[in-house]
């Protein structure tokens, strides 16, 4: 149990590390060639990556059997995320463009805990976890603030 938590944890900051650099990457590649073809070219670069790792694991057909329409909806999300944070990152840098994402994304996730919703465990907000998300609206408020 113990190893598999560590395991996680070490993923989920590998992962952390990634998104800090592809959204630094995305904003880079839109300032160059601006949005619409910045957001075409990293949709087509993921398509195609997403296709030779299925491709790779031969797990090509049958890829979408079961799958309910608003999970496939993901990438009309991720469009938009893309779209969102290059225009963030060009104004108000990475650092506070991934801090508010991250609370965003933070409070959403409590959020659709709390309802059960898309599936997952119904699992209440409870008042010891608002010191937290307070300590965290503080601490966007501050890099907006004096940011």
């Amino acid at each position: 149990m113990k190893k598999d938590l560590l395991k996680n944890s070490g993923l989920a900051l590998f992962s952390g590390i990634l998104i800090a650099v592809m959204v630094l990457a995305n904003a880079m590649l839109s300032e160059k060639a601006s949005q619409w073809p910045a957001l075409v070219i990293t949709h087509f670069v993921g398509l195609l990556t997403a296709g030779i790792v299925l491709l790779a694991k031969k797990q090509f057909s049958n890829i979408f059997k079961g799958v309910p329409v608003y999970i496939m909806m993901g990438g009309v999300l991720g469009f938009f995320t893309i779209l969102l944070n290059n225009l963030c990152v060009n104004n108000i840098g990475v650092t506070m463009t991934l801090g508010l994402a991250l609370v965003g994304q933070i409070i959403a996730s409590g959020i659709a805990e709390h309802f059960g919703w898309l599936g997952f465990h119904v699992k209440k907000i409870s008042l010891i976890k608002m010191p937290a998300y307070l300590l965290m609206a503080a601490g966007a408020a501050v890099m907006i603030i004096w940011g």
